[in-house]
C-alpha cells in the first residue's frame, strides 16, 4: 500500500507526471509509425450445383427439369467445400502461390469462421473464404489471384478425376470479389498501446528510483548511542576470613575459649552477651629472670577481677 501511495504521489508532481505522459505518447506514436505496414485482401466464394442437377440423363427423348442452383445448397456442397479447404491448406500450395511458410505473406483459406460477416450469416453454407496478408500491396494482390485460381483448379481436378459428367460439375462463384489491399491498423494499435504502457512504467520506475537514492543521501547518519560513564570501583572493606570447613580451629589465647562462628560474625557483642561472657582464670606470664614466687593469692594465678 505504501508503494502505490508513493507512485501516486510521484505522478501528481509537476516535474514527474507531465513528462511521463509526454514520453508515453511519444513512444506510442513512434511504435505506431515505425512498425512496418501490413496489407490485407479478402475474398469469399460459394459452391453451386448446375441448373440441370447432379445427374446426366441418358435417354435423349427425355427432357430433365431445370432447377435454380441457388436453391440446391445441401450437405454435399458443404462436404465438397471442406475437401477443397483441406486440399489447399498445405505448405506446397502456399509455396506455389507465392506465400512460403515463415514468409512475410500469410494466406488463410477456411469456411468463413474467421470472417465476422460470413459467420453471422450462416455457419452451414458451402463458403470458401480466402484472406491474404503481407507487407507489400502488389504481392498481396498477386497472391490473392493465385489463391482463388488454385481453389477453382482444385475443384475441377477433383471432378475430372472422378469422371463426373461436365454438365454435372459443381460451379464456384464469387460472393464477394477480392478486395484491394488495405492497410491493417490492428497490429499498429497494439504496438502503440504497448509503447505507451511501457513509457509510463519506465518513467515511474525511474522517478521512484531517483527518489529512493535522494532519500538515502539526505537521511541523517545514525548517531552512536552514548556509552554509560565508567563508575569508580568501590572496594569493600576487608573482613576477617573464616576458617575453612574441615580445618582445625585456632588455639585460644590466654586460656579463653573460642567463640562460635555465629558469634564472631555479629561483632560487636551486645550488653547481654558481654554479661554472660566468662573468660576463666588468666595465667600469669613470668620473666625467666624473676624468681619463682607466689601470687598474692598463693596460687600463681590472677583473679579475673585483677
Amino acid at each position: 500500500m505504501r508503494f502505490w501511495k508513493t507512485i501516486l504521489g510521484l505522478a501528481r508532481k509537476r516535474f514527474v507526471g507531465p513528462p511521463i505522459v509526454v514520453a508515453a505518447i511519444g513512444l506510442a506514436l513512434a511504435a505506431y509509425f515505425l512498425m512496418p505496414g501490413r496489407y490485407v485482401s479478402t475474398a469469399s466464394m460459394v459452391l453451386t450445383v448446375p441448373a440441370t442437377g447432379g445427374t446426366l440423363e441418358t435417354e435423349p427423348a427425355s427432357k430433365p427439369g431445370l432447377t435454380n442452383p441457388l436453391l440446391q445448397f445441401n450437405d454435399a456442397l458443404r462436404t465438397t467445400a471442406g475437401i477443397l479447404i483441406l486440399a489447399t491448406n498445405t505448405a506446397d500450395v502456399y509455396k506455389e502461390i507465392g506465400a512460403p511458410e515463415n514468409g512475410p505473406t500469410v494466406v488463410t483459406i477456411n469456411d468463413g469462421r474467421t470472417n465476422p460477416d460470413l459467420l453471422s450469416i450462416s455457419t452451414n453454407g458451402p463458403f470458401i473464404y480466402v484472406e491474404v496478408e503481407g507487407d507489400d500491396p502488389a504481392t498481396v494482390r498477386e497472391v490473392m489471384r493465385k489463391a482463388q485460381l488454385r481453389v477453382r483448379l482444385e475443384l475441377a481436378r477433383r471432378q475430372t478425376a472422378l469422371d463426373a459428367p461436365i454438365s454435372t460439375h459443381i460451379g464456384i462463384m464469387d460472393v464477394m470479389p477480392s478486395s484491394g489491399p488495405r492497410a491493417a491498423i490492428g497490429d499498429r494499435l497494439m504496438y502503440a498501446a504497448s509503447g505507451g504502457v511501457l513509457g509510463v512504467i519506465a518513467g515511474l520506475g525511474v522517478a521512484y528510483g531517483l527518489q529512493r537514492v535522494r532519500s538515502a543521501r539526505t537521511a541523517p547518519e545514525p548517531q552512536p548511542e552514548p556509552q554509560p560513564e565508567s563508575q569508580p570501583e568501590i572496594w569493600s572493606e576487608v573482613v576477617a576470613e573464616e576458617p575453612e570447613a574441615g580445618s582445625e580451629p585456632a588455639q585460644p589465647l590466654n586460656g579463653s575459649r573460642p567463640h562460635p562462628p555465629a558469634a564472631t560474625a555479629g561483632f560487636p557483642l551486645t550488653v547481654a552477651e558481654l554479661a554472660q561472657e566468662q573468660t576463666g582464670p588468666i595465667q600469669v606470664v613470668k620473666d625467666e629472670d624473676e624468681p619463682a614466687g607466689k601470687s598474692e593469692d598463693g596460687d600463681d594465678q590472677l583473679d579475673s577481677t585483677t
